[in-house]
């Protein structure tokens, strides 16, 4: 209980922004160390290899409680390994499920160590990297890849769930999680289902949802003309620090035997502390001569934030 209480009066302050950035790392180091001297020795149980093909439908991509003006649901087929060390790798391919366009929109490389110190202490780390097209309008379309790691604690009544990330997009991003979460399961390994409800916050830098603006400025179209003058627009986020960006309630449920299962993972995202952008627009004369214009480009879908409702539909084998 000691532990429970540390977390969720740490939670409440961190949630109510009156920590710096500094402040916040220092916490959930001091509340990890907390955690892993509480651990037992570790799980003697054996683990088996195997692989795993799986295919999911998400109806929606949502970064951060943030969507891109157009919807963007995806098909997505996954071939992963899993080795008994603890390590895996997975590739998969992301198709764009819409009539005006469609084919792959993303490709994946993921892998990772998972890791636990007793039944109830676990972890991975873990290392992306993704491939956008080039003309996607996916809201996480400036990221290249990312590094992080997650962490959980199982209190019997709750667990805690907490993890950082580096995100590489134009500049490097630094994001944050804390949460809370508890798993309802039925029946036995033969037939097991699960029920875990999750409350989560996310912190993060702004730096990818920057490059994101830009790249779809940079889609717009020039004149062509060789003597027409040049027009170059910069869009930059103001205050950009780390920020709470958003709440996420989610109720995840899955089903699953020794060979396949399912899972469905609805989210409500609730988006916190409107993201305000300018943009530069320059205009330079064949002549050489130079205006430039500053203005306030901060999009609708910011001054006026509205919750988001998505879910994921996974069904895999394993062998």
């Amino acid at each position: 209980m000691n532990t429970l209480t540390c977390f969720c009066q740490a939670f409440i302050q961190i949630s109510s922004r009156k920590f710096t950035y500094p402040l916040m790392i220092g916490l959930c180091i001091l509340c990890t160390n907390k955690i892993q001297a509480q651990t037992e020795a570790p799980d003697a149980k054996a683990k088996t290899s195997y692989w795993k093909v799986s295919g999911s439908y998400l109806t929606n991509s949502v970064y951060y409680g943030r969507q891109d003006s157009l919807t963007t649901p995806y098909l997505t087929p996954t071939l992963a390994y899993y080795d008994k060390s603890g390590f895996y790798v997975s590739g998969s391919l992301s198709f764009l499920m819409k009539k005006s366009s469609g084919g792959i929109d993303l490709s994946s490389l993921d892998m990772g160590y998972e890791f636990s110190s007793s039944d109830k202490f676990n972890g991975v780390v873990y290392a992306n990297k993704s491939w956008y097209n080039q003309s996607s309008s996916n809201i996480k379309s400036d990221i290249k890849g990312s590094l992080g790691t997650s962490l959980s604690y199982d209190l019997n009544a709750v667990q805690l769930n907490g993890g950082f990330d580096f995100t590489f997009a134009s500049k490097t991003d630094i994001g944050l999680n804390l949460g809370l979460s508890h798993s309802f399961l039925f029946g036995d390994e033969d037939h097991l289902f699960n029920l875990e409800p999750s409350f989560t916050t996310y912190w993060s830098t702004l730096h990818s949802y920057e490059g994101y603006i830009n790249r779809k400025i940079g889609k717009k179209p020039g004149t062509g003309l060789p003597t027409a003058a040049t027009v170059t627009a910069v869009t930059s986020v103001q205050n950009n620090k780390m920020t709470l960006l958003d709440y996420e309630l989610s109720i995840p449920f899955s089903y699953e035997t020794k060979k396949a299962g399912f899972l469905f993972t609805p989210t409500f995202a609730v988006p916190k502390n409107p993201i305000f952008t300018t943009t530069t627009v320059t205009t330079t004369l064949p002549g050489g001569a130079q205006n430039s214009q500053t203005l306030n480009s901060t999009p609708l879908s910011e001054k006026t934030l509205t919750n988001n409702f998505y879910a994921e539909f996974t069904f895999f084998l394993k062998f």
